[in-house]
């Protein structure tokens, strides 16, 4: 019956079954206290003069125990979330920028749409102007649906040295899914596959000649089998689901979908509308955990362009904290070791 929920969930479904059943009891105790005389409740009715005070007790009883039963699981599920919440050291803000992969290769299918190393490279430049990093969302394959093809990579040779060339700056670099096939007549199920995942993580690990430790899922999409699957794998952040804070499961820490500001926003459209520059701030402002998930190809003019660069100089004006998802996990575990640390020697464990 639970198979395939987690705690949260099983403690929530619980919470549900005992709020209904105390709703039922208490419209069958309201029918019987009040003998609602309908016809096919006669037999029924009768049933309850009979045994009146039994009846009674016996439904205030359960009423009661189902009301407390239902604070009681809810209780448990509150010290559930507080003892999973990730907590961080102070303000942080990362900066996600997602879709790298094969530009070369593809272009006269997507350059239309500002896939171009132009566009990669006016947002990197501007990045690299207040000496901020970013997470960058790579994918080992780009899926293209007009001609039903993978293209790979790792034939784009000026792509992939870009990339070198700034994870070497300090920027991170994370899997964005298999090939960001979404359509799912071409590619049903694809990214969730225990298969892809797996060996997505290992061409971009041979690529690059690093350890890739963040998954972001390609179109924010997410499946209990895929999330599965990317935990199985060895990643240790996994960001952009379906969790509506950021929460640890055992040593991965997982957090919800970052602000995008594109808001008229599908991956191969050409409108790209941006939110105001004021509309970022006032979202910053609002959590110490801010992820700013930014897409190249939607900074198609110089406008937006000067409206992230407003943004990033307020973050270095007000001093923030910019880091990578792995980054924020060094910090908070770090954070979380502190304390546990500390509980040990005030406890004299």
């Amino acid at each position: 019956m639970f198979e395939g929920l987690d705690l949260n969930q099983v403690y929530s479904l619980i919470a549900s079954y005992l709020m209904s059943l105390a709703f039922i009891l208490f419209v069958l105790y309201l029918i019987f206290r009040f003998k609602l005389d309908l016809l096919f409740l006669k037999n029924l009715s009768r049933f309850f003069d009979r045994h009146r005070i039994a009846i009674r007790h016996s439904l205030i009883i359960v009423l009661i125990m189902s009301i407390v039963g239902f604070g009681i699981i809810n209780y448990m599920n509150y010290e559930l979330d507080q003892s999973t919440r990730v907590r961080v050291p102070e303000k942080l803000v990362i900066i996600e920028i997602d879709d790298y992969w094969n530009i070369r290769d593809t272009e006269p299918y997507y350059g239309d749409y500002g896939y171009t190393m132009e566009n990669y490279y006016d947002v990197s430049n501007i990045l690299d102007k207040y000496g901020y990093v970013a997470t960058l969302g790579v994918a080992p394959y780009i899926f293209v649906d007009s001609i039903r093809k993978n293209f790979d990579l790792d034939e784009d040779g000026r792509m992939v040295n870009y990339l070198i060339e700034l994870e070497s700056k300090g920027y991170e670099l994370a899997m964005h899914g298999y090939n960001h096939c979404l359509n799912p007549n071409y590619c049903p199920r694809y990214e969730e596959v225990y298969f892809n995942v797996n060996q997505g993580k290992e061409e971009l690990e041979e690529i690059f000649g690093i350890n890739f430790f963040t998954y972001l899922p390609p179109g924010n999409k997410w499946t209990t089998e895929q999330y599965n699957n990317v935990k199985s794998v060895d990643f240790k952040f996994i960001a952009n689901t379906h969790v509506p804070i950021a929460y640890f499961d055992e040593d991965i820490i997982i957090t919800p979908k970052g602000y995008d500001p594109v808001y008229h926003y599908d991956w191969h459209r050409k409108d790209f509308r941006h939110t105001s520059y004021e509309e970022w701030v006032s979202a910053y402002e609002k959590t110490e955990f801010f992820v700013l998930q930014l897409h190249c190809n939607t900074f198609d003019s110089q406008e937006k362009l000067d409206d992230l660069d407003m943004f990033l100089a307020y973050l270095y004006e007000d001093g923030a904290k910019v880091v990578t998802y792995k980054g924020a996990y060094e910090l908070i575990f770090e954070e979380k070791k502190g304390v546990l640390k500390s509980l040990k020697r005030n406890f004299g464990l």
